[in-house]
């Protein structure tokens, strides 16, 4: 699904609009990862449907859907970086560390990023909207405009993200730095999204942990029967896909009170 998006959205309506009079866009990017999309000088350039449908995509869509199907909506149907990762990168998914030390430097990196990114997002429009009371300002938010672009998106996302698959794993920018991935993530906690655990089946063989390509280590989880929402979790399904037993599944539902043993509660015997 994630690379005919990219045919579709990626490739072949950037390359069509321009040769009927629109400008070049990409709908499949969004803001955050799409990082200029909500600057005022932006939204200016595009014609009325294309500023509404990245100010709605940014603010509602993106969230929304992460509510209803999780981060995987975006981060493995939609996202060109995850498009990259799930083919070219996918040898590699093995390198991806478990360890808590990893997961520690992932929690405060990428959500220091997204913080990033919100602060530069208003700055920058500040800076545009204040141009005529204020040209220092303005200068300074160009500045505070092109570091951003160059140090995460050029760097963190291309550089280091890209070009450090069979060292670092296919994820490492997904991982750590994504703002949209973070955003998404922090939404998916509280949405329908969670890796089902069957009781008592898990064998400990660890295929789960060693193919997931976000470092988490599922194999815990299974071992002490416990279903789980990660902030981290593309929804890949891999983890449930090399499972031996069938032991995972993904879900997108509230949770219920139909499995009443799991929860606590007492069943009645008729």
């Amino acid at each position: 699904m994630n690379v005919a998006v990219q045919i579709a959205l990626g490739w072949t309506l950037p390359f069509v609009m321009p040769l009927i009079g629109q400008p070049e866009f990409y709908f499949s990017y969004f803001w955050p990862l799409k990082y200029d999309y909500l600057y005022p000088h932006t939204l200016q350039s595009f014609p009325v449907y294309l500023a509404v449908y990245t100010v709605v995509g940014s603010l509602v869509i993106a969230p929304a859907a992460a509510v209803l199907f999780g981060k995987r909506w975006y981060c493995s149907w939609v996202c060109g970086c995850g498009a990259l990762a799930n083919t070219f990168g996918d040898p590699w998914r093995h390198l991806t560390s478990p360890t808590t030390k990893a997961w520690r430097f992932e929690k405060i990196a990428i959500h220091s990023v997204m913080v990033l990114a919100f602060v530069a997002l208003g700055i920058v429009v500040g800076g545009q909207l204040l141009n005529f009371k204020s040209d220092a300002f303005y200068q300074f938010s160009n500045s505070v405009k092109s570091w951003y672009g160059f140090g995460i998106s050029s760097i963190l996302a291309g550089v280091v993200g890209t070009g450090l698959y069979p060292i670092l794993g296919p994820r490492f920018w997904c991982r750590n730095f994504c703002p949209m991935a973070a955003m998404l993530g922090v939404v998916q906690k509280a949405g329908r999204f969670r890796i089902r655990v069957k009781p008592d089946m898990c064998i400990s063989c660890g295929n789960c942990t060693t193919y997931c390509e976000m470092g988490i280590d599922v194999r815990s989880y299974a071992q002490t029967n416990q279903s789980f929402t990660r902030a981290a979790c593309v929804g890949c399904g891999m983890c449930a896909h090399v499972c031996p037993r069938g032991v995972l599944r993904l879900e997108n539902h509230f949770e219920d009170a139909s499995d009443k043993t799991r929860q606590g509660l007492g069943a009645v015997d008729y």
